[in-house]
């Protein structure tokens, strides 16, 4: 017991400091700037941050959330995505305990949290992350296989090669299916309906999860982000000639597949094997 709350603890500070890159790669990537030089600063009045200004929602919270050369007030997103980062890695840990499958999915965890609030603040998912994930996913994928050739949730395969091959089938598929849908919809409606960065984030997410709770965390977010939808068509019920319509508003999908990933990588097989239950 006592050894389990120290490495849930463990794990929740190494998700701070991990939470804290997430933060540089949020604000660097967008706009194509390296996320290793040069090194943290103030967004607004660009001084380098000293390292006891540095430490993952500590430094925070010591400062009352201001700039300690400018008085700048630091975003909430700030600590909000190091604190999240922290709990996902800890909630990780709890669910899978130790092994390669508690490293897949804290890696899944950091990159979906970092894709959604990219998505949602710049409407962009850099590919550093996308495609990115998926070379990582692929790779620990591997290593799961060889370590465990019988891992927990999966399709019980005689041969580890033959499993990796199904895996890349996977990802090929999950990018097909949102591929077809964005072409159809670009030929009936004459213009983009679904981002290559929506599809190249779904192909991450089946790198990770496999095909079944890839195309669950597509259907869940497809009715998360309907549902937002119709809560902006009804706060938007009136329309003017000044203000855009509503069936025109870009919706940052990759938010919803980021939540729809998460639930997917904590309970896509409890939910499946509940779902598979009404047909036998």
């Amino acid at each position: 017991m006592i050894f389990s709350v120290f490495f849930t603890f463990f794990a929740f500070l190494v998700g701070l400091a991990f939470g804290s890159f997430l933060n540089v790669c949020i604000v660097r990537l967008p706009q194509d700037e390296s996320v290793i030089r040069p090194r943290s600063r103030c967004p607004n009045c660009q001084t380098p941050l000293r390292t006891r200004d540095n430490v993952p929602l500590l430094s925070w919270l010591l400062l009352r959330g201001r700039c300690r050369s400018c008085r700048w007030q630091i975003p909430l997103h700030y600590p909000l995505v190091e604190l999240a980062t922290g709990v996902l890695f800890a909630v990780c840990f709890l669910h899978f305990g130790t092994g390669v499958h508690t490293l897949q999915a804290m890696t899944l965890s950091f990159l979906l949290l970092g894709l959604m609030v990219m998505d949602w603040q710049t409407g962009l998912l850099p590919d550093d992350l996308t495609l990115g994930g998926i070379f990582v996913g692929i790779l620990l994928y591997i290593l799961s296989v060889y370590a465990l050739p019988e891992p927990r949730g999966q399709l019980i395969l005689t041969a580890p090669e033959m499993a990796i091959v199904i895996r890349l089938l996977a990802i090929a598929g999950a990018a097909l299916l949102p591929l077809a849908v964005r072409w159809i919809y670009r030929k009936i409606r004459k213009r983009e309906g679904l981002g290559l960065g929506d599809v190249k984030m779904l192909a991450m997410i089946a790198a990770f999860l496999g095909f079944r709770q890839t195309m669950l965390t597509l259907f869940l977010a497809i009715v998360a982000g309907a549902m937002y939808a119709l809560l902006l068509l009804r706060k938007n019920h009136m329309v003017t000639a000044e203000e855009p319509s509503p069936w025109s508003a870009t919706l940052p999908f990759g938010v919803f597949l980021g939540l729809a990933g998460l639930y997917s990588l904590f309970f896509g097989e409890s939910t499946i094997s509940l779902y598979m239950r009404f047909f036998r």
